[in-house]
């Protein structure tokens, strides 16, 4: 663990698997552009076509079709996204209403003198093992760890494949039930029978105003799923889960759902890979984490590609202008905890699955599994 003071740099950290150069070289490094991707997968598909005509080899002419299919179906799903996300950047014309909303909802305008700011930053493999038996049977009452279901706020970078993975393949839906803003990325080609109907269906599923909102809020589902329900992933899909209940809001709507959720949730996941300080949606959501989530009840997730100096200072900031209602304005405040989010380097548990892939996805639940007893026993002190 390294630990940052209020008058301290920010500077990046080296992973123990990566060199210092290695880790600088990765440092907020940006997304490649996705249709460099498209390009370079169409050249290959290409390739195995002429050789396999020219050669009359079945077998390369196969793979030249598998891959033809597979870059069709994924330039159609980026097409829905680009579609999606243009729906979701409609800002209608209409006021808010100043609702009869919770207290999480006020905006405070009375600043404090804040406490001092401290940044403890981990990796995810020196988290310390945890003490609880697993429960193989998911209930109402009972989840992966025997407690009471938790209701975890899932932040995330949009069009962060990294954030795509974690929050719906990383074990925490066996803790409870997952809340999230969806992105484009989490619309599915799937739930389209053509092209044309991407309108008529987005227009179900987006929240374009406070009574949408008020009916998607009131639909909160923490019923579990039994395993291998159609929908599960990964782990999920073998050991049950809580329902992910996912919120498509436009712009006009998303700071007010942000608002609503805090106090429908016990806990909050942010997932900053890939951040940049350029994603300015997190921006503003980190200083209304600091101002209604106490430390404790919350992680940051951070990867190779996390800006960790502009992330840091980003936290830095909201800290030091927190309100006055603020969970943090105390004076025995607990540190900001970040973690660097890792694959285990070591068998967390049993092996369960003869699939390498299944089972690595298994190997990082059970690792995710000490992030969710790091908040439950930071709140117990």
């Amino acid at each position: 663990m390294k630990t940052f003071y209020e008058k301290d740099p920010i500077t990046p950290v080296t992973q123990q698997y990566l060199t210092e150069q290695q880790a600088k070289q990765q440092e907020g490094k940006e997304i490649k552009n996705k249709y460099v991707s498209f390009l370079l997968f169409f050249g290959i598909t290409i390739f195995f076509a002429i050789v396999g005509f020219f050669l009359n080899d079945k077998t390369l002419l196969v793979i030249a079709v598998l891959f033809f299919v597979i870059l069709v179906a994924a330039f159609i799903q980026a097409l829905i996204q680009r579609r999606v996300a243009m729906m979701m950047n409609t800002k209608p014309n209409l006021m808010l209403p100043k609702k009869d909303l919770d207290k999480s909802d006020n905006i405070y305008e009375t600043k404090v003198i804040a406490p001092p700011f401290q940044l403890d930053v981990y990796e995810q493999n020196e988290l310390p093992d945890h003490h609880y038996i697993l429960n193989p049977n998911l209930t109402g009452e009972k989840n992966i760890f025997n407690c009471n279901p938790l209701r975890i706020f899932y932040f995330f970078n949009f069009y962060s494949t990294a954030s795509l993975i974690n929050k719906t393949s990383g074990g925490f839906q066996r803790h409870g039930a997952v809340f999230f803003l969806g992105s484009p990325q989490d619309v599915s080609f799937s739930k389209f029978k053509n092209m044309f109907s991407i309108k008529k269906i987005m227009r179900k599923l987006l929240i374009t105003s406070p009574e949408i909102l008020d009916e998607s809020i009131n639909n909160i589902s923490n019923k579990p799923l039994p395993p291998k329900t159609k929908g599960l992933l990964a782990e999920n899909y073998f050991t049950g889960a809580y329902p992910s209940n996912i919120f498509y809001c436009t712009d006009a709507i998303w700071q007010q759902c942000v608002a609503l959720l805090f106090n429908k949730t016990d806990f909050s996941i942010i997932d900053a890979c890939d951040y940049t300080k350029e994603r300015a949606g997190l921006q503003w959501e980190i200083g209304q984490i600091i101002n209604h989530i106490a430390t404790e009840n919350f992680v940051v997730l951070i990867n190779t590609k996390t800006d960790l100096a502009a992330l840091g200072e980003s936290f830095k900031n909201s800290w030091k202008q927190m309100d006055a209602a603020s969970p943090n304005n105390h004076a025995n405040a607990s540190p900001v905890r970040f973690i660097f989010y890792q694959w285990p380097d070591r068998e967390m548990g049993k092996r369960e699955h003869t699939n390498i892939l299944y089972e690595n996805y298994h190997q990082q639940a059970l690792s995710n599994d000490k992030i969710v007893a790091l908040m439950l026993q930071s709140k117990k002190e």
